[in-house]
């Protein structure tokens, strides 16, 4: 994370050694992001959203002017934000049922989420004692935590100074590169060998998160002049996701169906959980 910031910032005071020759038409600053973050399932019988998280973000932004009021305004931002999705088959309890969930292995200082394979291996290996050290959990929530650097492009169309104001719309695209994802599970401990509550406060949920994370955007706000360089900008965009959060398949959550299989366990698929936000944008430009 550290290593992040720290680019952010070089990136900042590279664009301001770059900058100073045309002032006009381009900008440069830094900014922080509070957001309010939630999950659209697309799946309404299998999911819903457990409501809106808080995220915070900071980063570099840059408005090059393109012609007339209308610019291009760009950056990169380090952002750390989260969400809460309900699973909803939980409540199909009997043998014909159909219910999400997952195992957990714990022996020693070794402990995690278990892939389906793994567990189909474990299964199927007759001659293996490692499955009698899985805990299995019928999924019910889960809180995840997710650190992305963001890259926006928007257009942006500016008033002219009002006072010492200038306000602004701006349209776009927010490119979101995961670089971290954890999770806090709740629900229903089936068997519980070495499973303590702790060992569901802290998982690693890298492969069950989306790589890429895409949305269009859209927003307003205004610049008030503070000299004669430098202005301080407010605005509020709405984040409508594209892709989703989710993988669709899952590398760990298991498809529980009349039972338990006979053969093999089977992946939960369907996951399509798209991620919307309303974030603030707090910068100074020079």
């Amino acid at each position: 994370m550290k290593k992040i910031i720290t680019a952010v910032i070089i990136v900042a005071l590279g664009f301001n050694s770059n900058g100073q020759g045309n002032e006009k038409d381009f900008r440069f600053g830094l900014k922080i992001e509070p957001s309010f973050n939630w999950l659209s399932p697309d799946k309404a019988e299998k999911f819903e959203s457990g409501g809106i998280k808080m995220g915070f973000g900071i980063g570099a932004m840059t408005d090059f002017k393109l012609g007339g009021n209308v610019w291009l305004s760009t950056g990169v931002a380090v952002d750390f934000n989260g969400a809460k999705l309900n699973y909803l088959d939980n409540t199909i309890t009997d043998s014909s049922g159909f219910y999400p969930g997952y195992f957990h292995y714990s022996s020693g200082q070794s402990s995690g989420i278990v892939s389906v394979d793994d567990v189909n291996t474990a299964l199927l290996d007759t001659t293996s004692t490692t499955f009698s050290e899985y805990s299995f959990l019928k999924l019910k929530e889960r809180t995840i935590r997710a650190q992305y650097v963001n890259i926006p492009l928007f257009i942006k169309m500016k008033t002219k100074e009002i006072g010492y104001l200038t306000y602004f719309g701006q349209f776009g695209l927010n490119t979101s590169i995961k670089t971290k994802a954890r999770s806090t599970d709740a629900g229903d401990i089936i068997s519980a060998t070495n499973l303590a509550s702790s060992d569901l406060d802290d998982l690693d949920i890298e492969k069950e998160v989306n790589l890429f994370k895409l949305a269009g955007s859209i927003g307003g706000g205004f610049e008030y002049n503070l000299s004669e360089s430098t202005s301080l900008s407010v605005g509020i965009v709405f984040d409508y996701g594209f892709t989703s959060l989710t993988k669709k398949t899952s590398d760990h959550v298991i498809a529980i169906e009349n039972g338990q299989p006979t053969t093999e366990f089977e992946s939960y698929t369907d996951q399509n959980n798209k991620a919307n936000a309303v974030r603030l944008t707090i910068g100074i430009l020079f």
